[in-house]
């Protein structure tokens, strides 16, 4: 009895030929032979048109199942190039459905993944964006422009943490085909770690922009923000006194930025005469002396903070930090009070180890430091002044574990900044948060 097989109506043209074949070459066998008995041996000269059927009708199975390669890549080749096609002459709707297509018949195909998620970005479909990215970062997870993208779409989808991850992988992966994307991506990822509270390193990715001469109201507006330890969600609104304030401490913190030292010292210290009760407003201006060495200056503006709130820790870690180098000793007060007023803020802890370091207190040093350590287990900061301090109390085996560590996150750090285009070295966030 010949196989079971479907009606020819359901084949292919190649299955067909190979079907009617298998058939004509039994009927030919069949017809000069007399009938066999069941289980009497097979004549060897009829063996192989048998074998010759069977594997007519396994080809024609598999053929079935699995399209062959060169028809179904002829198909994705048309289809991809009716895509492009369709993408450059801005028929996004029809773009989609065609990159649909080809990424169905190839679903490894990189480029097709960047080209659909952009097109949906582009049409507001962020969901759908977001999908596509998905799986391009599945297919090649180190592409810091798929992770901007993403980042991009989570942050319209609100999706907040998920946009800061990806943002940040991006930032440390590096985007190096696109400036506009990359623009676009540190601007939004400075937007949310101004919402988190972040505002260090808010400042840091508003603060690269501007030194790509990118000037716009919003970016003055983070800086400002960012300096006066501000999130965006509670900016002053518009037209009220503290948004002049936001705007020109953000117009100071460029010209800063831009190396215009002069001119930012200049605007804020109008602003500290008409604003002098303003919240943090001689904090920014204190930090920003800071940066152009009159640390004395910068200390009097810490003091004038905490005349205006004695409990003003972040001017509190500032003055500690400032005299670390001349006055440990008049510093450590500083850093043990704040210490005390914010014991969930890591820096504190770091300060606090370091100054009780530096005034011969080894023993006390250690807890703070490992504290510190918990919270940021890849600053090497940390690490070398643990080592020193483990050297110091005798705990030898420890002092050079801690060494290793800190020459080895050294190592790492030189070497990853090579690659990304960013080019800001992250360290830990040393403001409070503000209530």
């Amino acid at each position: 009895m010949l196989p079971t097989s479907p009606p020819p109506r359901d084949f292919s043209r190649w299955q067909l030929f190979f079907y009617t074949t298998r058939v004509r070459v039994f009927r030919i066998q069949l017809r000069p032979r007399c009938k066999i008995p069941l289980g009497c041996a097979i004549p060897a000269g009829f063996r192989p048109f048998i074998v010759l059927g069977l594997i007519a009708f396994h080809l024609v199975l598999l053929d079935r199942v699995c399209p062959q390669s060169s028809s179904s890549g002829a198909s994705f080749s048309i289809v991809s190039k009716r895509a492009a096609e369709a993408r450059d002459a801005d028929r996004l709707g029809e773009a989609v459905a065609l990159y649909d297509k080809a990424l169905a018949l190839r679903p490894t195909w990189s480029d097709g993944w960047w080209s659909l998620g952009t097109i949906q970005y582009d049409l507001d479909h962020y969901a759908d964006a977001a999908r596509s990215f998905q799986r391009l970062i599945i297919l090649d997870p180190r592409n810091g422009s798929a992770h901007a993208m993403l980042g991009l779409c989570q942050f319209e989808l609100g999706k907040d943490d998920s946009s800061l991850k990806n943002l940040l992988a991006a930032e440390r992966l590096g985007i190096l085909k696109d400036v506009q994307l990359r623009s676009v991506a540190l601007y939004h990822l400075g937007v949310l770690q101004l919402r988190a509270g972040r505002y260090g390193a808010a400042k840091e990715s508003f603060g690269q922009l501007v030194k790509d001469r990118i000037r716009t109201n919003e970016l003055i507006t983070g800086l400002g923000l960012a300096a006066l330890l501000i999130k965006s969600q509670r900016a002053p609104a518009e037209g009220t006194p503290g948004a002049v304030v936001v705007e020109r401490a953000g117009e100071a913190e460029a010209l800063l930025i831009a190396n215009d030292f002069d001119r930012a010292k200049q605007q804020y210290g109008r602003l500290v005469d008409e604003f002098p009760e303003y919240p943090n407003l001689h904090f920014a201006f204190g930090r920003l002396l800071l940066q152009t060495h009159d640390n004395d200056d910068a200390i009097r503006q810490f003091e004038l903070e905490l005349k205006r709130d004695p409990k003003h820790v972040n001017s509190m870690l500032e003055i500690a930090f400032a005299r670390e180098q001349l006055e440990p000793q008049d510093g450590l007060k500083y850093a043990e009070e704040a210490a005390r007023l914010a014991p969930a803020l890591p820096f504190a802890h770091y300060i606090l180890g370091k100054l009780r370091l530096d005034t011969g207190n080894a023993a006390g040093a250690i807890p703070e430091l490992e504290i510190a350590r918990k919270s940021f287990p890849n600053e090497a900061g940390i690490y070398f002044a643990l080592g020193k301090a483990y050297a110091q109390v005798g705990r030898k085996a420890d002092a050079v574990k801690a060494r290793a560590e800190f020459a080895r996150l050294n190592a790492l750090a030189a070497k990853e900044q090579g690659p990304t285009i960013y080019g800001e070295t992250k360290t830990m966030d040393k403001e409070r948060p503000q209530d």
